[in-house]
């Protein structure tokens, strides 16, 4: 029976809060024109590896024509 008031004490002592979320059409920050400028260069970095890639592999698919002479 004690452990069972100990328990019941130490839940009244211990208020359960539930965790604050923020609302989902809030956004968390003003976007600023520095995050406008980051996407474009993070957009255009990307866009130039994926060519640097695709010209790789195309480079890699073409037979040696050395090897042919």
């Amino acid at each position: 029976m004690r452990q069972f008031q100990t328990r019941q004490q130490q839940q009244h002592q211990q208020p359960m809060q539930q965790p604050v979320r923020p609302s989902a059409h809030v956004p968390a920050r003003a976007v600023t024109a520095q995050d406008v400028e980051n996407e474009t260069l993070d957009r255009a970095a990307a866009l130039w590896t994926t060519r640097r890639i695709r010209s790789f592999f195309l480079l890699l698919d073409q037979p040696l024509r050395a090897a042919q002479r």
